[in-house]
């Protein structure tokens, strides 16, 4: 099979997963609702070259928010274009253990999502009070999300999974 239709078909699917857990596994926090999404989006740019897996992140998590936060697809589509891109070029560093870089790069790559979010919430709602509101359960959003990656990570590692 062509390598770019493999891609694209790859990509494909980890957007309609994407879309799917970040839609459909919600639990309210202050002006949004925690997901694991985001887990799924890092899982995508270990396996796929990064333009796809920021594809899929980007269209996945757009229209999980069109069709249930319609006010937030831009800011989404925005964000979830930026925090996997982020993550790929941090994979990119040179650090001799994988795992370590793979898990830093997890890190420092959600705080686009904790920032942009933080921001859209100030604008949509008025103030830095009701974007502030929103800090701690992102923050939790993002630690669980962090977790279950560095769990997905280590078994698609023990695995030798690759698409």
């Amino acid at each position: 099979m062509n390598k770019q239709v493999k891609n694209i078909c790859f990509s494909s699917l980890f957007a309609a997963i994407i879309f799917a857990v970040t839609r459909f596994i919600q639990i309210p926090i202050p002006l949004g609702y925690l997901n694991f999404g985001n887990c799924i989006i890092l899982l995508s740019c270990c396996l796929l070259p990064g333009s796809y897996a920021v594809a899929a992140s980007a269209l996945g998590s757009s229209f999980a928010d069109l069709t249930s936060f319609p006010v937030y697809t831009v800011p989404t589509l925005i964000i979830k274009s930026i925090f996997p891109l982020v993550f790929c070029v941090m994979l990119k560093i040179k650090i001799k253990n994988s795992y370590a870089k793979h898990i830093i790069a997890a890190a420092v790559s959600t705080l686009i999502p904790l920032v942009g979010y933080t921001v859209t919430g100030m604008i949509l709602y008025g103030g830095v009070a009701a974007g502030a509101a929103q800090i701690p359960g992102l923050i939790t959003e993002y630690a669980a999300n962090l977790v279950i990656f560095s769990i997905m990570l280590t078994q698609t590692a023990k695995r030798d999974i690759k698409p």
